[in-house]
């Protein structure tokens, strides 16, 4: 995702005041998982998939969130940027009114705006690009944490990465292509890979590499019987 080019041609954020905000009661961290042991699978939900085709409606991914629940998945991920996967901000408000399972905000959320935004619908974890943020991610984490929310950073470069590690982030997210920056990061932070997985058989190359990875998914006949066919899978390794 461009997300630089998102920026430029997106609304800002409307100003929210603090007191507007409840702090998020679901760690999204909780069942993430440490330490490259295991592999979760983390749906993120879209109206649209990354191979295009007819957008759904914000109610059929609450729908799809609900069936997604019941499975052994860590936290659910919503997108709400608009262009190829046609997100939009009421599909995560839809998809928190119904889902128990902790929830990231899969869009741009490098300013404060942004953040209590992210939180008013419902987020508990929000992604920042640090090439974006730059010198705004240690007040950004700051801010996340007050009202409970995890910085999910997604890192592409090694120095993004150590810019990430030393503004005490909760999780690492790898942007596609950048897997080996793995190596590097302590066993302690969650990693998030956003790979490209065609089948089940390609997640064993994730395995003891990350901690989980995002599974865009786009609700339809087979979304559900593919997401549970991946779960099992990673729980296999």
């Amino acid at each position: 995702m461009d997300w630089r080019l998102l920026e430029a041609t997106r609304e800002a954020a409307p100003r929210v005041a603090l007191s507007e905000v409840r702090p998020s009661i679901r760690d999204f961290i909780q069942y993430l998982g440490a330490g490259r042991q295991t592999l979760g699978v983390i749906p993120l939900l879209a109206r649209r998939g990354p191979a295009a085709g007819a957008a759904v409606a914000a109610d059929d991914l609450a729908a799809l969130a609900v069936s997604l629940d019941a499975l052994e998945i860590p936290a659910l991920a919503v997108t709400t940027a608009p262009g190829t996967l046609a997100g939009r901000l009421v599909d995560l408000t839809a998809v928190a009114a119904v889902a128990s399972a902790p929830l990231l905000r899969y869009d741009c959320v490098a300013g404060e705006n942004r953040l209590y935004e992210s939180r008013l619908a419902g987020a508990d974890a929000v992604l920042v690009p640090v090439a974006l943020a730059a010198g705004e991610l240690p007040r950004l984490v700051a801010l996340a944490r007050a009202v409970h929310v995890a910085c999910v950073a997604e890192v592409a470069t090694r120095a993004e990465c150590e810019a990430a590690l030393a503004a005490g982030v909760a999780v690492i997210a790898l942007a596609a292509g950048a897997l080996a920056l793995a190596a590097s990061i302590p066993l302690r932070y969650p990693v998030l890979a956003q790979e490209p997985i065609e089948a089940p058989a390609d997640l064993a190359y994730l395995h003891g590499v990350v901690d989980a990875v995002l599974i865009p998914t786009r609700a339809g006949v087979d979304a559900l019987a593919r997401t549970v066919t991946l779960v099992d899978a990673a729980a296999a390794l």
